[in-house]
């Protein structure tokens, strides 16, 4: 009885088996688990953007349009590394009054613009994933030629920002400013490489150009600025006598132009009939006005802009780093690894890192 129940028992799990076997041949196979694979753009997006070392659409996305900007806003002013020629011609007058006349304003935009363009155009390549994964000398290399440019042109701009686009004082305070901030960011990541905290080279490099992109969107608060102050046509700046006079004979027949320049400001002129050329003379904002005018529309801006750019790339920068705490975790732990393997005291927490001063000691999560 016990035998015929065993083999009944028996023949029982092979029927149910040989059952869920045949069942399973018949099913169709379960659809892919990431339902982002149906999506005939993204399919084609990752074509793209794997190729060139990205995983995440979001991180492709933030770079192409980031340091593609940057790419593309460099390379439209390479021309400008022809002072006397494309930039001679482009600039504001006002601007091209000092530059040209005054050793030290024209070696310090020399230096700035022949820095900042090509550090500009190489920063492209050092945010492509690609590059650190199979070149990574290269990376370095980069990456020590692009620091070094940039603090030699942010020393090029502090020469410069007492004249440049009028050289206010919420302009000066502004270049100030940033260059600080960004020497500072760039000094930070250096440090924290060496020390290979990858996290927080990664966050204090995006910081550093996340400053350094103000330079971009800052033209376009100019231009919306500029607009509102010629239709308001009630702000005025100061303009220096010899910037006026400069603005009048430049490309202009000599007498001529200075004829009409004293008939038009004759506060210029003292007793003697000489250009009191560091006396002030206030001009209307208005960007659809004369040359003189024109410029000034156009510098009134420049410092507000910088200062309202300056703070919403700050602003990003930080959000996007907090967005994106999941990767900061994983190059944490590949910094404690490359850290622990070189033997040293502190895994993990070897460059500047918060627990390093405050707060509660990182501990890595396999040993949680």
């Amino acid at each position: 009885m016990g035998t015929k129940n065993q083999n009944t028992s028996g023949g029982g799990f092979e029927l149910q088996s040989q059952d869920r076997s045949s069942i399973s041949k018949n099913t169709p196979p379960s659809p892919p688990l990431v339902a982002d694979d149906a999506n005939f753009f993204v399919r084609n997006a990752r074509k793209v953007y794997h190729p060139i070392g990205f995983r995440k659409g979001y991180n492709f996305s933030f770079w192409f349009i980031c340091c593609g900007a940057m790419l593309g806003f460099c390379a439209a002013r390479a021309m400008f590394l022809d002072i006397e020629g494309v930039f001679f011609e482009s600039t504001l007058l006002a601007e091209k009054y000092w530059y040209s006349n005054f050793s030290l304003y024209r070696i310090g935009i020399t230096i700035h613009l022949a820095c900042v363009v090509p550090a500009g155009i190489l920063v492209f390549f050092q945010f492509m994933p690609v590059i650190r994964y199979k070149a990574l000398y290269l990376h370095r290399i980069n990456g020590y030629l692009i620091i070094l440019l940039i603090l030699i042109g942010n020393a090029g701009a502090l020469m410069i920002a007492r004249r440049a686009f009028g050289g206010g004082v919420e302009t000066q305070a502004v270049v100030y400013i940033l260059a600080t901030m960004t020497t500072t960011s760039l000094l930070l990541g250096y440090f924290n490489i060496k020390k290979l905290q990858i996290e927080q080279h990664r966050k204090w490099m995006i910081r550093a150009w996340a400053y350094l992109g103000v330079i971009i969107t800052m033209r376009f608060v100019m231009l919306i600025a500029a607009t509102i102050i010629n239709q308001m046509g009630s702000y005025w700046m100061g303009v220096t006598c010899g910037e006026l006079e400069f603005g009048f004979i430049d490309g202009n027949n000599t007498i001529a132009a200075e004829t009409a320049f004293r008939a038009r400001y004759p506060d210029c002129i003292d007793s003697k009939g000489m250009i009191l050329s560091d006396k002030n003379i206030a001009i209307q904002g208005l960007t659809d006005g004369r040359v003189e005018e024109a410029g000034v529309g156009y510098k009134l801006g420049f410092g507000m802009a910088a200062w309202v750019c300056l703070v919403l790339h700050a602003v990003l920068a930080e959000v996007y780093l907090a967005l994106t705490s999941r990767e900061t975790e994983r190059l944490r732990m590949v910094s404690y690894e490359k850290q622990k393997a070189r033997g040293w005291a502190n895994p993990g927490r070897e460059g500047l890192t918060a627990d390093r001063i405050d707060g509660v000691p990182w501990v890595p999560r396999q040993t949680e």
